[in-house]
């Protein structure tokens, strides 16, 4: 009966069974499943540039398990040990402040720097004068970053003289510059989500994120796509993925109904470099997200898709068949990946498997496994093991149905 089972499911047909949701496994699948259940490992480098966050979790069971909290420290940002404290201007305030007071404004400090636990121990070692001329400085440095270029001195970047406030980035993008002073714009933008503190992203906060969604979408819609616009778009993407590399940033994409829609539109094979960084996103989302991410996500693929009049993961297949750009093949199967072990039921992991196969992946598979890159061999691995898990789980299904109409009870 394996043997029947196996070619069903691996080479792009539906499986017997596949017309019925069954979310329970049987007692055989869910025993072998606890001896040696496999490991979804899938590098993601999706909210934080040059960051590699590996992400293993096993396959899920029945039993809906919370998704942890994902930190993804900014390289670009530098840690708060590294600020001068010597130039730190103490202010009155600081010094009239309790110890439980100060205490209190170093922990959300840490917090609005986004700093995860490893990185926040040291400096909870630090004694108190230290913490209170740290705490002094950030509050200087934070009121400069949100005023902006309104206080002579505020945030500088190597190619503009001055960022500007987030309110001011807001009207900028609203005003209908031009598309050279656009990309400048969003440059600047990028830079300032990236280097400011969380406090900074939350005051940008969800009226920027529709901006930037209005400002994407206009650029998508257009029927003539001219190079300035194209680089328009992939600007805009690092943005939003600077923008998510924070707990309240990733919330604010999650809740508009906007976010995945625009991004399943800047899935483009003809700009890899763009497409890229956009399927990490997904990637990223897909795993992270809330308990209804993937019918989302599958929802935005498809609606774009529809758009297009094209099957619905072809152009996730189109760029893991893009031999030039091995890392826009590595973030493709880490989406692919990332969609087909989401499920908990066995059937509609076995119809997504094989509704990227039918599209086209079954071709491409045997060229991909003769490269020799340890990323890409991560995420075929990943592929190759969960399917062997599912046929294996079907197959054990099979029998049981077998063997329940051979002797009745």
């Amino acid at each position: 009966m394996e043997g029947q089972a196996a070619p069903g499911a691996g080479g792009g047909e539906e499986p017997l069974s596949s017309g019925r949701m069954n979310p329970k496994r049987s007692g055989r699948a869910a025993e072998e499943e606890s001896r040696n259940k496999p490991k979804l490992n899938i590098q993601i480098k999706t909210l934080a540039d040059d960051v590699r966050d590996r992400i293993t979790s096993f396959r899920k069971s029945a039993v809906k398990k919370e998704k942890p909290l994902i930190q993804h420290p900014i390289d670009s940002q530098p840690s708060i040990s590294e600020i001068p404290i010597g130039q730190a201007h103490t202010d009155d305030r600081c010094t009239n402040l309790s110890e439980k007071e100060v205490m209190d404004l170093f922990e959300k400090m840490m917090e609005d720097m986004n700093l995860n636990e490893e990185r926040k121990a040291p400096l909870r070692d630090k004694d108190l004068s230290t913490k209170r001329e740290m705490v002094a400085q950030y509050i200087s440095a934070t009121a400069k970053s949100i005023v902006g270029s309104k206080v002579p001195g505020g945030l500088k970047n190597s190619k503009h003289e001055c960022t500007l406030s987030s309110q001011e980035y807001i009207h900028e993008l609203r005003s209908g510059i031009s598309d050279e002073k656009l990309l400048n714009c969003l440059e600047s933008l990028r830079v300032s989500l990236t280097s400011n503190p969380v406090s900074w992203v939350n005051n940008f906060g969800h009226e920027g994120l529709g901006v930037m969604l209005d400002v994407l979408e206009k650029l998508l819609d257009k029927k003539q796509q001219e190079s300035i616009d194209k680089k328009n778009q992939h600007k805009l993407i690092q943005c939003l993925k600077a923008f998510m590399n924070n707990k309240y940033g990733l919330q604010r994409i999650l809740g508009d109904e906007r976010s995945l829609l625009l991004l399943s539109r800047a899935i483009d094979p003809k700009q890899p470099h763009m497409m890229t960084e956009t399927v990490k996103i997904l990637s990223a989302l897909c795993i992270v997200g809330e308990d209804n991410i993937l019918d989302r996500l599958l929802g935005a693929i498809t609606t774009a898709a529809e758009r297009h009049n094209i099957e619905r993961f072809s152009q996730i297949v189109e760029g893991l068949e893009n031999h030039e750009f091995l890392q826009l093949q590595v973030a493709c199967m880490q989406l692919i990946n990332a969609l087909v072990t989401s499920p908990d039921e066995l059937d509609f992991r076995i119809h997504l498997r094989n509704e990227f196969l039918r599209c086209g992946m079954k071709k491409i598979l045997p060229g991909l496994k003769d490269k020799d890159n340890e990323e890409l061999d991560i995420q075929l691995k990943v592929f190759d093991e969960n399917k062997e898990e599912d046929l294996i789980e079907l197959s054990h299904r099979l029998n049981d149905i077998r063997a329940e109409m051979e002797y009745p009870l």
